[in-house]
């Protein structure tokens, strides 16, 4: 590892100045592959006379459509209660400090946890909010204020939020299941995964790396004793199979298993304020940036396929904290406002929760957004089709690449993008590198996306892979370990979420290049 010092880096601010004051001199010369068309252009450029005959002849319409009645009242979606019963709206959201001395330790069991084929539930279950673990009191009304839309009524959130997820439910499952290349044993995979992640859970609703502490032994390929204590990434890292199989804690057969794991992350992380923003960090000492991104991204999930008002306030909090936590060049890395700058696979976590997060309809600033841009454009080559690690690679770093163009795509670049086509070659070129499932996770989610005969060999090699090299018996059946870069060192239990998560593409998300994409673009 490299002892050198990076250079002090620009404020973000002056970046962002900087990078606007040079678009808006060059406006004129852009190659109309980067210029978007403009929503409403014609109204910009009419007069003002045509504006306000247009604007009173609209007020007149609606006046004439007004009807008096009984005032709405208009319902808090951030109130929450224990019992289910409708109570009192909260004044302020307050968590209590945890003593990490209090954490119960797991010992051995003598014999593995069994579950339940079906977990058959009597009532829906809510995630309760740990409304008494707070060391700095967050006012609801203030963290209300950051989030968008408000909504006059808990079912309008709820149904607006779970169209952003519509690909997990069955009958959607299905249909893109068979539309874009998986079949009945990819999904027999999942079912047995997920089995096998639900047996090693720990009673406190966490996972751990060191997942063996869970079973007793009954499998092996534990982690490297450095993650063991990352308990926040290793319990994100289990619950995004559930979420991407459509398991929730509202509906499905792991119900119980996913609002335990929920409520875990939610009691764990620590709130307070940072840059004026009600945060909940959930960054650990083995984890990190990366342990935070991870979290951020399963409560955003949650949120955005259930519309829980309970889960709002800690979801939008965990997205704060990725906001107030961005270098001073757009990027991040592994602390809060790392003074060295950010690095791609941290950048990638973190706009991927950021995209969780604006498609459940919460508050993600444009600005964070396009710092994140200027990131990217500092860490690419080759006209943008290829990425490094935190600075511009000329030999492909093929791992870099896959992250960077999926977030490339996740903020805005067409599927007709040349520097994107040529980023898309250069990954369909690789292949599938069974000694990479980091990379191969992040290189079908691109190609998936953009789709083609590039997809369908890239798929076919890699779904048929991962079926065949599942554990078929013992404690470690339905599960996957094998040496893989940037991943094996975490154990059998990330390797397991990776390649579920990758069995999962077809419909984690809605295709990116529709309309409804569109719609979910982030505002920049």
């Amino acid at each position: 590892m490299s002892t050198t010092t990076d250079p002090e880096l620009p404020d973000l601010d002056a970046l962002l100045a900087t990078h606007a004051s040079a678009a808006e001199e060059g406006a004129d010369e852009r190659d109309d592959e980067f210029v978007r068309p403009r929503r409403f252009g014609f109204l910009k450029e009419a007069p003002a006379w045509l504006i306000s005959t247009l604007v009173h002849v609209a007020i007149l319409l609606a006046l004439g459509l007004v009807t008096l009645a009984d005032p709405v009242k208009l319902v808090n979606v951030l109130s929450a209660t224990a019992t289910g019963e409708e109570g009192p709206e909260i004044e302020e959201f307050t968590i209590a400090e945890i003593d990490p001395g209090e954490i119960e330790v797991v010992e051995e069991v003598s014999e593995p946890v069994e579950v339940a084929e079906a977990m058959e539930m009597a009532e829906p279950v809510s995630v309760d909010v740990p409304l008494d673990i707070a060391a700095v009191p967050l006012d609801i009304s203030d963290l209300a204020s950051q989030m968008a839309p408000t909504s006059t009524s808990l079912q309008t959130l709820a149904s607006v939020q779970a169209s952003a997820m519509d690909s997990r439910s069955d009958q959607m499952k299905k249909k893109l299941l068979r539309e874009l290349g998986g079949n009945s044993a990819s999904e027999a995979a999942v079912t047995e995964a997920l089995k096998w992640l639900a047996l090693h859970q720990m009673r406190d609703g966490r996972w751990t790396f060191a997942h063996n502490l869970a079973c007793n032994n009954a499998c092996g390929d534990a982690c490297e004793p450095n993650r063991a204590s990352a308990f926040n990434a290793a319990t994100a890292m289990a619950l995004l199979p559930f979420l991407g199989a459509g398991q929730t804690h509202k509906s499905g057969d792991y119900q119980e298993v996913v609002r335990r794991g929920l409520h875990y992350l939610m009691r764990s992380g620590k709130p307070g304020t940072k840059a004026g923003l009600a945060v909940l960090d959930l960054s650990e000492a083995q984890g990190n940036m990366y342990s935070h991104g991870l979290a951020a991204i399963a409560l955003s999930e949650a949120y955005a396929m259930t519309g829980d008002p309970t889960l709002a306030v800690p979801t939008q909090a965990a997205l704060n904290y990725i906001v107030a936590a961005q270098c001073r060049d757009g990027g991040w890395k592994y602390k809060f406002q790392d003074p060295a700058g950010g690095d791609t696979s941290v950048v990638g976590w973190q706009i991927m929760a950021l995209k969780s997060g604006y498609m459940g309809h919460l508050m993600v600033p444009p600005k964070t957004i396009q710092g994140s841009l200027l990131y990217l454009d500092g860490v690419q080559s080759n006209g943008g089709s290829r990425y490094g690690y935190k600075t511009p690679e000329t030999k492909l770093n093929a791992s870099m690449t896959a992250v960077g163009l999926l977030c490339r795509m996740y903020t805005g670049w067409e599927k007709n993008n040349e520097a994107l086509q040529r980023g898309v070659a250069d990954i369909a070129e690789t292949g599938v590198l069974k000694k990479d499932i980091y990379y191969d996770y992040y290189a079908a989610q691109v190609l998936r996306q953009t789709g083609g005969p590039e997809w369908d060999k890239f798929n076919t090699e890699l779904r048929d892979w991962l079926v065949e090299t599942q554990a078929q018996e013992g404690g470690s059946k339905g599960s996957w370990y094998f040496e893989s870069n940037h991943v094996s060192n975490a154990g059998r239990l990330c390797v397991t979420s990776f390649a579920t998560m990758i069995l999962e593409v077809y419909y984690r998300h809605m295709p990116l290049y529709s309309q409804q994409s569109e719609e979910d673009d982030f505002p920049l």
